[in-house]
């Protein structure tokens, strides 16, 4: 599972990373946090609110990654900003 400490991370960090829509979500959902349109607790709110019930593999997404996911992505935006 590639460091994570189980299916369930792995796969939330798997689809946020490589599905195009997922993905898209995460960033403006985190870039709305930068230019400081709401705070990176209500990005990851956002998220978990649009995202479906589970994974398409049928997993459950994990919160507390989608918050590691939405502190690296925002972190990064801040370097390059």
């Amino acid at each position: 599972m590639n460091g994570y400490e189980s299916k369930d991370h792995w796969q939330t960090a798997l689809w946020l990373n490589n599905d195009k829509g997922f993905y898209n979500l995460m960033i403006n959902e985190t870039e709305k946090a930068v230019y400081m349109e709401q705070s990176i607790a209500g990005a990851v709110a956002n998220i978990i609110e649009q995202l479906p019930e589970k994974t398409p593999d049928g997993a459950a997404w994990r919160g507390d990654t989608i918050v590691e996911l939405v502190l690296e992505n925002y972190n990064e935006m801040l370097e390059h900003s």
